[in-house]
């Protein structure tokens, strides 16, 4: 499967690659933003700051929703416990536990928009399509 991923983040074609799951991709492409985040905070760890504020902002929040505290309250934990290198840990590994995190990211404040919609786009490009019944 790392091959598949592999081809996609050089800009495989679509009609080449074998059928993969979406959800795979979809985890491939939350991995393929950590990395660049992962940048973001080792080029300006101050960047952090943002993300700590962030987090207790919605924290903070009665209206926010109760399981989306709790994943940002794990974040908020990592943050204090591990600090920068912790965090930067685990935006580069691929454990079961750090896939589930980045469900509930809160780094997407600063992510650089280019960025993003350039790895957007690419994994669109490669979301399966279903056809209309009796296409």
């Amino acid at each position: 499967m790392k091959e598949v991923f592999r081809s996609i983040a050089i800009g495989a074609r679509r009609n080449y690659l074998p059928i993969v799951n979406w959800h795979q991709l979809i985890e491939e492409r939350s991995y393929e933003m950590d990395q660049v985040i992962a940048e973001v905070l080792r080029r300006d760890p101050a960047k952090l700051d943002s993300v700590i504020g962030w987090i207790r902002q919605r924290l903070d929040d009665p209206n926010y929703s109760v399981h989306s505290k709790d994943a940002l309250q794990e974040w908020l934990d990592l943050i204090n416990g591990r600090g920068l290198a912790g965090v930067l840990e685990t935006l580069t590994d691929r454990s079961e536990d750090a896939f589930r995190m980045r469900h509930s990211s809160p780094f997407a404040i600063i992510m650089p928009q280019d960025d993003r919609a350039r790895i957007l786009r690419r994994y669109e490009a490669l979301r399966p399509r279903t056809h209309p019944a009796g296409v």
